[in-house]
């Protein structure tokens, strides 16, 4: 190697769970959407008859055996990315794109077929994870990307089509700190691990969560106080707090997370490690802290994010990305603000590539809806997807990972008039079989005398996918990234045509088309210039004038001034479109023709003249 989002709410048992209430319409016909559906290797003969592994193929032994209904930690990741490398190293090389506060690598892993050409000379995929620490599955779904691509690439030629045609960018986690902080303890770090300074006594990080009794989780405290609390046990599981009745005092207090007060303020846990959010960070629409939270004091303030800002900016051949949060069930695009240029919208011309993916993506992604952020979710100021989309110009999408009413099936409700915990312990006892629930259990505080620890798990219940489930969620949210990446720009010649004139003068007209549904630029790109425009030129000959076909049969030139050998292509080739060029050329043999798109890849054709 060369080196959520989710509006959340207490309960009585210590546990934070994602609000919902979010309706979002289908959109386009279910048959229409599914008929645009690229197969991805699915009902062709091969995956049907042949021998791949963990995906249509289940008989045939991996290369590189990695498992999937597990979590990988900083260490666990480096290992499968080297044995990834050692594996398929004509195809994949991992960099370090910078180091995150506590002098962890980012590690950025490029997937390129060298034979159909540099990385450079193709439209790109993007794709990151875990920009929060606690947001933890990211990882595992870009783990699980990188190891299907190349271990399906001789068995499904939808993947070696992708492989030969795309190139693959993919950091699996932006928040490396905060990751290993939530896998070691389970404790806050939605933040990196930087210094902060919450409650803004002077001292930074010195009243931390902590795991108390040791069990590896940051779990939940309450005392028993007979007759002087406002909680008693429920009458229906005696694991549960509900309020005392009315008029009655409780047996029971609740004090939150296992912490002490370690700065002697009266108040435990308030100046965790982090306290940031990384995901403010970015320069398009960023604003300051007191306008959105977590914001630090510029954008890029914090390594992690000025590293990957200066990786992705030195890759223009990037042309979509995807994120992965968690948690909800959703699939989320910007603008994150409602006052975002003005309008609160995207072009009606970008909107519309948008709707085109993401409603497909529903039905790809069961429990999943197509949202937009600040519409249907809440305001994001200096978010990611707002500044890929105006300053890298491409189509981005981020998901939140895991929806829990796919743990919970059709039996979830929460109007229901049983405690949502109370629902939750029978999925917990039934389908993990009280694996994540710890019965409050006697503890001798420091400063609080004996209290009990227990609750729900606060690393592995909730938010966080169960190991059985884990695969099918990265497999289906792969497979999304999958589609996104096939709608990219997808060039190629169309017809040329040389009619002579004169002499040794010819007028050549030729077409180059676009297959895929992504333009080369963006309405983005070209209105705030992101990125350079695309070039068509000719060699071989004398170019007397030319410029962009015109009219209706396309039979005008709309000439440009000065030297015509090199046309600019404001506009790009649109989605399931095409452009047409003409120029008068004098002179004999044969002429090449060179399209170049940042977003499309380099494509070049040869024709005879004469």
């Amino acid at each position: 190697m060369r080196h959520s989002h989710g509006a959340l709410r207490m309960h009585a048992a210590g546990r934070f769970v994602s609000g919902s209430g979010v309706a979002v319409a289908w959109g386009m016909a279910l048959g229409l959407a599914l008929a645009a559906l690229p197969a991805l290797g699915v009902g062709t003969a091969e995956a049907q008859t042949g021998g791949s592994g963990m995906f249509a193929f289940p008989d045939r032994e991996p290369r590189v055996d990695l498992r999937f209904d597990r979590y990988y930690d900083h260490e666990d990741l480096t290992d499968a990315l080297e044995r990834l490398e050692d594996a398929y190293g004509d195809f994949l090389t991992v960099e370090s794109a910078g180091t995150s506060v506590e002098g962890r690598e980012l590690w950025a892993v490029t997937i390129n077929n060298p034979e159909t050409g540099p990385h450079t000379s193709k439209a790109a995929f993007y794709v990151d994870g875990n920009i929060h620490g606690n947001e933890i599955q990211g990882l595992e779904v870009n783990l699980y990307l990188i190891w299907f691509l190349m271990e399906n690439y001789d068995h499904i030629p939808a993947v070696r089509e992708l492989v030969d045609e795309r190139v693959f960018y993919i950091i699996p986690t932006m928040n490396p700190d905060g990751r290993q902080n939530f896998m070691d303890t389970g404790g806050p770090s939605r933040s990196g691990m930087a210094e902060w300074d919450s409650d803004l006594d002077g001292r930074a990080n010195e009243d931390n969560p902590d795991d108390l009794d040791g069990d590896g989780e940051i779990r939940m405290m309450r005392k028993h106080v007979p007759g002087r609390g406002d909680l008693v046990e429920s009458p229906v599981d005696p694991r549960l707090m509900v309020e005392a009745p009315e008029g009655e005092r409780g047996d029971y207090i609740f004090l939150g997370r296992e912490a002490v007060d370690t700065d002697g303020d009266g108040e435990r846990g308030e100046d965790a490690r982090g306290g940031y959010d990384m995901n403010r960070d970015f320069p398009s629409d960023w604003q300051p802290s007191h306008v959105q939270g977590g914001a630090y004091r510029y954008p890029f303030s914090w390594p992690e994010t000025r590293a990957v800002g200066e990786w992705l900016k030195s890759h223009p051949n990037i042309a979509a990305a995807q994120s992965w949060h968690n948690s909800g069930g959703m699939i989320l695009y910007g603008p994150g603000s409602e006052y975002y240029k003005g309008t609160g919208e995207y072009s009606d011309a970008d909107a519309e590539i948008y709707e085109y993916i993401g409603t497909r993506g529903e039905l790809m992604l069961p429990y999943y809806r197509y949202m937009n952020i600040w519409r249907d979710l809440y305001t994001v100021y200096g978010g990611t997807l707002d500044w890929a989309h105006d300053a890298l110009g491409v189509i981005s999408f981020t998901n939140e990972l895991w929806s829990s009413n796919q743990f919970y099936s059709e039996a979830w409700d929460e109007d229901a008039p049983e405690p949502e915990e109370l629902q939750e312990l029978f999925f917990n006892d039934r389908l993990s079989m009280g694996a994540r629930f710890k019965d409050w259990t006697p503890f001798e505080h420091p400063t609080l005398g004996e209290v009990e620890i227990g609750g729900f798990s606060s690393k592995w219940f909730g938010r966080t996918t169960p190991p059985f489930m884990l695969q099918e969620l990265a497999h289906r949210n792969a497979m999304f990234a999958l589609f996104h990446a096939d709608h990219m720009p997808l060039l190629d010649w169309g017809e040329v045509e040389v009619e002579p004139i004169r002499g040794d003068t010819y007028r050549v007209t030729a077409t180059m088309r676009n297959e895929r549904v992504i333009p080369t630029r963006s309405d983005a790109a070209r209105m705030y210039r992101a990125g350079l425009p695309d070039r068509v030129s000719l060699s071989g000959a004398t170019v007397q004038a030319g410029g962009l076909a015109a009219g209706e049969l396309r039979d005008r030139i709309d000439l440009v001034d000065g030297d015509a050998s090199t046309l600019h292509v404001e506009e790009g080739v649109p989605g399931f479109g095409d452009v047409t060029v003409s120029w008068i050329v004098s002179g004999s043999g044969t002429v090449t023709l060179t399209y170049t798109s940042q977003k499309g890849g380099t494509h070049t054709t040869e024709v005879p003249l004469g």
